[in-house]
């Protein structure tokens, strides 16, 4: 596969100083991955993928909101896990809701809906129940006072199998816009933890130059 497949052409007078190997393209697996700020009683709406970040635990895009040409790379699977440390709170009366980290895990994951756009076309939406994280910190908490309740939630099993693949790959091509939006249509949700911050990956193939 050569440059040309993405119609990228710069002639023949140019190709011998070509730092590309053989105009050759490599495949790898990869995961393109974006971290966001839900505000807690205030968002209702947020963009991954939209913003270059300040280090790698948060990002590693290269290029808000497209991807560096002539890379390109295919979908297999979307993953959403919301980031944030054990929570103490105190234990509710029986018959009551339980406030706290899974309280709050519910109130998004359920009520949520995240939306995938290459260009101005739609590629899918799913609640984000549906898009486990795969992984994560498993917890276990031993608490010897019965008033206190310490919690952590994940978004499905501590498993790397544990994710939604899609049934056909999505393509994003070289410098085509694309964006991930996660959407509260009942409005915003007031946490209990106050705000978080939402991690989504896309996993897959990555198509890049050969050096």
């Amino acid at each position: 596969m050569d440059l040309s497949s993405f119609g990228i052409n710069y002639g023949p007078e140019f190709q011998r100083y070509n730092s590309q190997y053989g105009n050759a393209l490599e495949k790898i697996g990869w995961t393109w991955y974006d971290t966001v700020p839900y505000v807690s009683a205030a968002t209702n709406a947020l963009r991954a993928f939209g913003a270059i970040r300040a280090t790698l635990n948060l990002g590693n895009m290269e290029i808000a909101g497209q991807l560096a040409s002539p890379k390109a790379f295919f979908v297999r699977a979307i993953r959403v896990k919301m980031l944030g440390d054990p929570f103490v709170t105190t234990a509710a009366a029986d018959g009551n809701p339980q406030t706290g980290s899974v309280d709050d895990a519910a109130l998004l994951l359920e009520t949520g809906v995240l939306q995938f756009t290459i260009g101005q076309k739609n590629y899918g939406q799913w609640p984000l129940w549906m898009l486990p994280a795969g992984g994560g910190i498993k917890p276990f908490f031993q608490t010897g006072d019965i008033d206190v309740v310490v919690q952590y939630a994940n978004n499905g099993v501590e498993d790397p199998r544990a994710v939604y693949s899609l049934s056909v790959p999505v393509f994003i091509g070289p410098q085509m816009n694309f964006a991930i939006d996660l959407l509260w249509p009942a409005g915003p949700v007031t946490l209990d933890q106050g705000n978080i911050n939402i991690w989504v990956g896309l996993d897959g193939d990555l198509l890049r130059p050969v050096q």
